[in-house]
């Protein structure tokens, strides 16, 4: 068998149902020899972790990480970070509204020569959403190019990957959903960077809900908290 060249961390809160869709489409695309995963539970207070310990037997090659508190999806993904190995490293999220098998194009990138570089990001970019959903994410792309004078769009658009030269370069990250916007502005700064986007089609959750985008009123508070990340990351630099 290769080596793995690319590690993948999967932040979980609260998704019991979807966990176990989860691994088998990662085990149905044939992700599990071409990825080290290291699946997070991040302060989970459902079964979470119930179900991921009972899942280790039967997939014995990911690792699992059970984390007590939840102090943020950012703060999850960072622990997990810290457990991967491979040269090149990476996050998506475990609500299934992104189906697992982006990954496939993610690891034939990195399987072109051309791609293995020390600068490379690989990010999706969202298509097929509805007017609202892409005038908020143009709004929050327009503001963060404005304060962090770089062009920025689609900030948290998933996934996201790059080489361990990056990982090694973070610095007080962001605990929360700011972690996207951290990595994209940390990339657009450097010196021969390439940044590959990948089209990618944001569904409906198969589980659950998520707690930002029902009401209008939800995403004015993101709107508010986004605001805040990005002035943040402004005095960082």
């Amino acid at each position: 068998m290769n080596r793995k060249i690319i590690s993948c961390v999967i932040s979980c809160h609260n998704e019991e149902k979807n966990i176990p869709i989860l691994l088998d489409q990662l085990k149905n695309y044939e992700l599990l020899d071409k990825f080290e995963f290291i699946l997070v539970n991040n302060g989970s207070t459902d079964n979470s972790w119930k179900v991921m310990s009972e899942s280790k037997e039967k997939f014995p090659n990911i690792i699992f990480l059970n984390l007590q508190e939840n102090l943020g999806w950012g703060n999850g993904i960072s622990q997990g970070l810290k457990l991967t190995t491979c040269d090149y490293v990476g996050w998506i999220h475990s609500d299934l509204q992104y189906d697992m098998k982006i990954l496939i194009k993610v690891y034939d990138l990195f399987q072109d020569p051309k791609n293995k570089k020390e600068n490379i990001l690989i990010k999706g970019r969202r298509k097929s959403r509805t007017l609202v959903e892409n005038l908020f994410t143009m709004s929050m792309s327009i503001i963060a190019s404005v304060l962090l004078t770089k062009i920025l769009y689609d900030i948290n658009a998933q996934p996201n990957f790059f080489s361990r030269k990056i990982l090694n370069l973070f610095k007080n990250t962001p605990k929360d959903l700011m972690l996207d916007l951290y990595l994209y502005y940390m990339v657009s700064k450097m010196k021969n960077r390439e940044i590959i986007r990948l089209p990618v089609v944001q569904e409906n959750r198969i589980h659950g809900f998520s707690s930002w985008n029902k009401s209008f009123l939800s995403k004015y508070f993101l709107a508010i908290k986004m605001f805040i990340g990005i002035v943040k990351i402004r005095i960082m630099r």
